[in-house]
C-alpha cells in the first residue's frame, strides 16, 4: 500500500495571485478568493520548516511572482535558511533591470520563463496581452547577463505550452532559443492542465484504472494568504486543508483531513474527497507532462 512521505518533497508557494496577463489556459479569472501578496513572516516560517527537510520550494502557482515587492529578499531568506532547492516561474514581463540583477544574486536554483508561443500573434492568443517582444528581449537579456557573470545558477528553462501550434513550430522555436542558452539551460514543453475541469483542454489518454493521485502523498500547495491545499485542482481553495497562520506544514501533512483523503484514494473512491470527483489532473502528477525538448533534438 502506498504511504505518504515523511514530509512533502515539493511545495508550490503562491507568493501572489495578482497577474499582469490573461492566459486562456489559466483559471485565475474565475477566482472567488481574494487577491493579495504572501506575508514575508508566513513565508519565513514556511522556509525554516522546509529547510529541515529535503523539500523543494517552487515559487509560483496562479499569479506572477515577480510582482511581489519583496521577492529577492524572500529568495535570499529561503537560501539563508537552508532550503534544499528554490525554483521560480515567471512570465518574464518584469524580468529586467534591477530586478533581474537581484534575482541573479538571490540564490535561485531554477528559473522557468513561460513563453508559450513563438510569435506575436500566437502569444496574444495565448496570453491576452501584447508582451511578446518585451518578454523575448527580457529573457534574452537575462540569459546574456547570466553568461556575462559566468553564473551556473539559476538553470533557465524556456517553457511552451504544448499546443498544436507549438508542436508544428517546435523546431523553429528551438532554433530561435538555442543560441542564447547556457550549458544547463533548456527549452521545455508542458502539457496543459485541466485544473479540475476549470480549463477546457483535452485530458491525457485514459488508463484502465485510476491509481491514487501521487500529489496527495508527495506535495502540497500554499496560497498567498497562507491557505494550504492538496493540489492545483483546488485552485480556488474550495477544499482547503488548513492555514499556515495557525498550523505547521507537518501538522497539516500528518493531519486527519489529509489522511482521510489519502485513504479514499487508496480505497479506490477518490470521488469522496476534495475536488477529486471527475478530476483528470492526476494523469500529470507523475511529471510526464514536462519534456526537455533539447534532450529529444
Amino acid at each position: 500500500m502506498r504511504r505518504a512521505l515523511a514530509f512533502p518533497r515539493r511545495i508550490n508557494v503562491e507568493l501572489t495571485n495578482h497577474c499582469n496577463q490573461r492566459c486562456r489556459l489559466c483559471p485565475r479569472l474565475g477566482f472567488t478568493r481574494p487577491l493579495g501578496f504572501m506575508d514575508p513572516a508566513v513565508f519565513g516560517r514556511l522556509a525554516r520548516e522546509c529547510a529541515r527537510h529535503e523539500t523543494a520550494l517552487w515559487l509560483h502557482f496562479l499569479g506572477e511572482s515577480l510582482l511581489h515587492p519583496e521577492l529577492p529578499a524572500l529568495i535570499r531568506d529561503a537560501r539563508a535558511a537552508g532550503v534544499h532547492q528554490i525554483g521560480l516561474s515567471t512570465n518574464g514581463v518584469s524580468l529586467h533591470g534591477a530586478l533581474a540583477e537581484a534575482l541573479l544574486d538571490a540564490g535561485l536554483d531554477r528559473l522557468e520563463c513561460s513563453m508559450d508561443a513563438g510569435d506575436r500573434e500566437a502569444y496574444r492568443e495565448m496570453r491576452g496581452r501584447n508582451h511578446y517582444d518585451r518578454v523575448v528581449r527580457n529573457v534574452e537579456g537575462f540569459l546574456a547577463l547570466k553568461r556575462k557573470r559566468g553564473c551556473d545558477r539559476p538553470v533557465v528553462s524556456i517553457q511552451f505550452m504544448r499546443t498544436e501550434r507549438v508542436e508544428r513550430e517546435l523546431d523553429a522555436i528551438v532554433a530561435q532559443w538555442r543560441p542564447h542558452l547556457g550549458p544547463d539551460d533548456f527549452v521545455m514543453t508542458i502539457a496543459p492542465a485541466p485544473f479540475g475541469g476549470a480549463v477546457g483542454v483535452d485530458a491525457p489518454a485514459a488508463s484502465a484504472e485510476r491509481p491514487p493521485c501521487p500529489w496527495l502523498f508527495e506535495s502540497l500547495m500554499v496560497l498567498q494568504d497562507g491557505t494550504v491545499t492538496m493540489c492545483g485542482a483546488d485552485w480556488d481553495a474550495q477544499a482547503p486543508l488548513g492555514s499556515l497562520k495557525q498550523e505547521s506544514i507537518a501538522s497539516i501533512w500528518h493531519g486527519p483531513e489529509l489522511e482521510r483523503r489519502r485513504r479514499a484514494h487508496l480505497e479506490g473512491q477518490p470521488e469522496r474527497v476534495g475536488p477529486c470527483d471527475g478530476c483528470e489532473d492526476w494523469r500529470l502528477a507523475d511529471g510526464s507532462g514536462y519534456r526537455n525538448v533539447l534532450r529529444e533534438a
